[in-house]
């Protein structure tokens, strides 16, 4: 199991894949748990567009989130503000995670809890420098 676990991230990680795969497949979740962070911690602009197909956000959004997150972050989960809390790729205030994938889909639940998708998070941004 192990070895198809490397073709698979070798694949997303290669080709930008977004699906991983099918809805019906029955990988174990902390298989899929692996891959989803292997790739968030090297392509984490590839696993937040596997993440925002769930949220029904299309190729639109995603340019909008690559540059607010661009922009908050450079897409660094290290990233650390000196003049706040706020802390990883989508510069969560109180973010303690250092785990990219926590960071990404904490990031997009608080965009959609108040924005309602990335491009009007994104306007906000532009307004005021920050979301």
């Amino acid at each position: 199991m192990l070895t198809k676990i490397k073709i698979i991230i070798t694949l997303a990680l290669g080709m930008g894949i977004t699906v991983l795969y099918p809805a019906h497949a029955s990988a174990p979740k902390a298989e899929i748990a692996m891959i989803h962070l292997a790739i968030a911690k090297t392509q984490p602009k590839n696993y937040a567009e596997i993440k925002m197909r769930e949220y029904g956000w299309g190729d639109k959004q995603l340019r909008c989130l690559k540059q607010l997150w661009g922009k908050e972050s450079a897409w660094n989960r290290h990233a650390d503000n000196p003049y706040s809390t706020a802390f990883g790729i989508a510069q969560m205030l109180g973010e303690k995670s250092r785990n990219p994938v926590t960071q990404i889909n904490n990031g997009l639940r608080y965009i959609e809890h108040r924005y309602d998708n990335p491009c009007n998070a994104w306007q906000h941004w532009q307004r005021n420098r920050w979301y």
